[in-house]
């Protein structure tokens, strides 16, 4: 048996909490064991489920880089056969410990080309590999040095049993949406690079015109603040929806018509995935990760990215384009069964996790599951 200490930090999202709520429900419970740590008293909160116990791990004046001595006795006490880091101080961590093989999950290709170097360093000192959840995120750390041979791509898992339950749900009727509403919705977090601000100044505009579209501003960042002072001074406050922490990212999109993604640059794209599998639209600037997974009129729309006035008439025209958005939300919803199932991330992370104890190549056996389609 192998037992997985699964460690978080404080940059621990939605996106890691779906993930390690995967693998520890889903992985056999004759071949694994997992146990989850945290450095950040704040990711205890996630909510991953009654049924997982999360120990907070107390660092050196609270740098994580400094809390060596606490993932040790974690490790030991849990009897940790491979440490599975969920964010780059957590590698950090582990990396300044470095007897334990460890796995490192990057979602964030921006936070993988900022930390290439130390992923470096921590490579050279122990058994070793990064899960890139796209081909944007291993692309930045190869391009930073990090050896190409200890990464693999392994796309993230999404939930259509789940999804198909939240829409069966009341949240719509909860946030004051009505069903004949076009609801779109940002990835979540909300940041000032993400250009979410720039999103609801388009959907705001449109909705002079097209009174039923409403946005969803998920999350409670300082972005989220700063969004919800200017749009709350509008003639018109009710075509934002605020919901803070009331309900889960995964479950506002499974209830959204739209996932309006405009990113200054490299960004995340479990939020994409996720809403092709939940059949919302995608629509998006097209940088580099998006384009990844969207191919504009075929399953989603994509516009150049620009700034101002230019950039929210691109948006505007692509969410009035109602007669593309049936059909390219029914070739995504196809594609996100093929690529994006939660039985082929958790065996691929099983085949990669056995690969690191073994001494093998981390990616071997494992192949990019976008590659087929």
């Amino acid at each position: 048996m192998i037992r997985i200490g699964h460690l978080l930090d404080a940059s621990a999202g939605w996106e890691q909490r779906v993930a390690i709520g995967q693998l520890v429900n889903r992985l056999p419970r004759d071949d694994y064991a997992c146990a989850v740590a945290t450095l950040a008293p704040t990711a205890s909160r996630l909510c991953l489920g009654e049924a997982i116990r999360v120990h907070v791990l107390r660092s050196v004046a609270g740098v994580s880089a400094l809390a060596a001595p606490a993932v040790g006795r974690f490790t030991n006490s849990q009897s940790i056969d491979l440490v599975f880091a969920w964010g780059i101080a957590a590698a950090a961590a582990v990396g300044a410990a470095p007897h334990t093989p460890l796995v490192v999950q990057l979602f964030d290709p921006r936070i993988a080309a900022d930390n290439v170097k130390l992923l470096r360093t921590i490579s050279r000192r122990q058994r070793f590999a990064v899960i890139c959840s796209s081909e944007i995120v291993r692309r930045r750390l190869i391009e930073g040095g990090l050896g190409a041979e200890l990464t693999a791509t392994i796309r993230p898992g999404v939930d259509f049993n789940l999804i198909n339950r939240h829409r069966r749900g009341c949240v719509r009727e909860d946030l004051g949406l009505a069903r004949d509403d076009f609801v779109v919705i940002v990835p979540d977090p909300v940041t000032r690079s993400g250009g979410q601000f720039e999103a609801c100044q388009a959907v705001t505009n449109l909705h002079h015109v097209a009174p039923k579209i409403r946005l969803i501003v998920p999350g409670a960042s300082g972005e989220v603040r700063r969004i919800n002072r200017v749009v709350s001074t509008l003639p018109r406050p009710g075509v934002c929806v605020v919901p803070a922490s009331r309900y889960r990212f995964e479950e506002l999109l499974a209830n959204a018509d739209a996932l309006l993604v405009t990113p200054r640059g490299d960004v995340s794209t479990t939020a994409i995935a996720w809403a092709m599998g939940s059949g919302a639209v995608v629509i998006g600037t097209a940088v580099y990760a998006v384009a990844e997974l969207i191919t504009n009129k075929v399953n989603g729309l994509l516009f150049k990215c620009q700034r101002g006035r230019s950039m929210a008439a691109a948006i505007v025209a692509c969410l009035r384009d109602h007669d593309t958005h049936r059909k390219v939300s029914e070739v995504a919803r196809g594609q996100a069964y093929e690529v994006f199932g939660v039985r082929r991330y958790v065996e691929q992370c099983m085949q990669l996790c056995d690969n690191v104890m073994s001494g093998r190549p981390p990616a071997k056996g494992i192949t990019d599951s976008s590659i087929a389609v």
